[in-house]
């Protein structure tokens, strides 16, 4: 067995910008370790230290608090030990589940410097109280401190301050002032040469092969070079593509127009974001070094608008949108509304030849016609599915009563057991119950709940999953009567029985339905109940 060991953690919040450790985290290790040299029994315990540098506190989707978390479930912590209760974190109900529930019935010792909080002096006391106040404190805390930032950031951004993380390409941020930026003419160059070509008439193809060819650093690869942090996924981040060059060309920063408010962030501790319209974006004209002069830019916009093609708007009403893919790369397909026959073509065999992906046209009414010929073969094959589907209708009420009964019957157990547990737990916190009498009575408690709470689950997954098949069924079974009566299918019937469409060629197309699992899961399902 492993010797246990003390885990001290410390952490900074995000709003340090700081790229080295800081002297905060400094500070925090010299209050721990004094803290520490004066407990006698703590001083010469094996230590581990934990570090958080630059995460928030208003969520556990941390690092360094994921490895203590491990290790304390795995039994390896005599004590933890941090500056305040705000440094293991700000959100009021789960640090005081682990306060409070999980370190005490793990038997592990949990000491707040600044907030004078030990839990081997706080049990069995009032002081205990301060806890949950402290931690509620914190939460309320961290969302001010969230609208304070936010106002902040916003009034800066108003007055021309750069508040972003990182610059944009062609740009770095000024050494001497982290809210300005500066021309970084590497990048700059090719920036321009971006825009001199599209205003000599080369089309985004052109010059996305023309940069391939030359091994011009594409701007992900040219931020990863130069030690950016920022993060670009994607089979063709090292490529120039079409988008890549339109996103230089749609870029107003390049005038020296100042951008902020694209997006908002979402609840405090999500890492949810809502994008804002463009009419509430934020700009600041002549704000920073232009890159493209205003006439250089009106040309390279007119040039690349009168260009644009007829792509097809983005139409999820649309017959297979978003389902016709390439079967080699596996991404979607492009959708061209021609004048003449909308058609799919995949863009990544212009970039790369890795996938072995192939140019050419792929009509969009005859891909919908080899999908509805596919469909209407498996017609005779439902005939039995509807059959019993039919029966299932007729007995679906039975026993419906009886299991409810059950399930509410094992949810009164689990509530009784549960209050049981807590009572347990007071008589332990006010010192009426020793330490091996509480862990041997709870943990037998805890292992009648789970069994109860298996069963219940067991019962309610069963019922759900073939309530949610035979539902299914009935679904696939409508679209199947309507695609067979219909001239031409609506889009959400197709769109229902088709998961994809993967395009290999001329000749070979190989259609997923929805339905090849769900109908063998539904016919097993029926056969149960009946």
């Amino acid at each position: 067995m492993c010797k246990k060991k003390i885990y001290k953690y410390y952490r900074l919040s995000l709003d340090d910008e700081n790229a080295v450790e800081s002297n905060s985290i400094t500070n925090q290790r010299q209050i721990v370790e004094s803290h520490l040299a004066a407990i006698s029994e703590l001083a010469t315990m094996p230590s581990v230290e934990a570090i958080d540098d630059g995460y928030t506190g208003t969520n556990f989707d941390r690092p360094g608090i994921k490895h203590i978390l491990n290790a304390a479930r795995r039994g390896e912590i005599a004590c933890i030990i941090v500056k305040d209760f705000s440094r293991f974190g700000r959100k009021y109900l789960e640090v005081s589940k682990y306060i409070e529930q999980l370190f005490p019935y793990l038997g592990i010792r949990f000491i707040a410097v600044g907030d004078g909080y030990d839990s081997d002096t706080h049990k069995g006391t009032t002081a205990n109280l301060d806890v949950p106040v402290r931690n509620m404190l914190n939460a309320l805390y961290s969302k001010n401190v969230s609208k304070t930032v936010k106002y902040a950031k916003q009034s800066q951004a108003q007055r021309g301050k750069y508040i972003h993380a990182f610059a944009p390409f062609g740009y770095k941020k000024d050494p001497a002032d982290k809210h300005r930026i500066i021309i970084d003419e590497p990048a700059a160059e090719i920036v321009r040469r971006v825009f001199e070509l599209i205003c000599s008439c080369k089309t985004h193809k052109q010059i996305a092969d023309l940069f391939n060819a030359e091994g011009v650093p594409t701007p992900s690869a040219y931020k990863k070079k130069n030690g950016s942090k920022l993060r670009n996924a994607g089979i063709t981040g090292s490529l120039w593509t079409y988008h890549t060059i339109n996103n230089l060309l749609c870029n107003e920063q390049y005038i020296g127009t100042f951008i902020a408010g694209r997006v908002n962030a979402g609840e405090l501790g999500t890492k949810k974001r809502i994008y804002n319209p463009k009419e509430e974006w934020i700009r600041v004209k002549n704000n920073h070094p232009a890159i493209i002069a205003q006439e250089i830019w009106d040309m390279a916009i007119s040039r690349k608008d009168s260009r644009v093609g007829k792509t097809g708007k983005c139409n999820a009403k649309r017959i297979l949108y978003k389902k016709v893919r390439c079967g080699y790369c596996g991404r979607a397909m492009k959708y061209n509304a021609d004048t003449k026959r909308n058609y799919y073509a995949c863009r990544t065999y212009r970039y790369t030849a890795e996938y072995g992906c192939k140019d050419g046209k792929y009509y969009e009414q005859e891909i919908i016609d080899a999908v509805k010929t596919v469909i209407g073969s498996h017609m005779a094959a439902m005939v039995d599915l509807q059959k019993l589907s039919a029966a299932m209708k007729k007995i679906s009420n039975k026993n419906i009563s009886a299991l409810q009964n059950t399930v509410e019957s094992i949810s009164s157990k689990i509530e009784q057991l549960q209050a049981t547990k807590r009572h347990l737990y007071e008589r332990y916190k006010k010192g009426s119950l020793d330490k091996v009498s509480y862990f041997k009575e709870r943990k037998a408690d805890e292992s009648k709940i789970s069994e109860k709470t298996a069963e219940r689950e067991k019962l309610d997954v069963d019922n759900s999953s073939q309530e949610e098949i035979l539902n299914e069924t009935g679904h696939f079974l409508d679209a199947f009567a309507k695609i067979n009566t219909d001239e031409e299918p609506a889009a959400e019937i197709v769109n229902a029985l088709v998961d994809a469409v993967h395009i290999f060629g001329k000749g070979r197309i190989e259609i997923k339905f929805s339905f090849a699992d769900k109908s063998e899961k539904a016919l097993q399902a029926l056969k149960r109940r009946l």
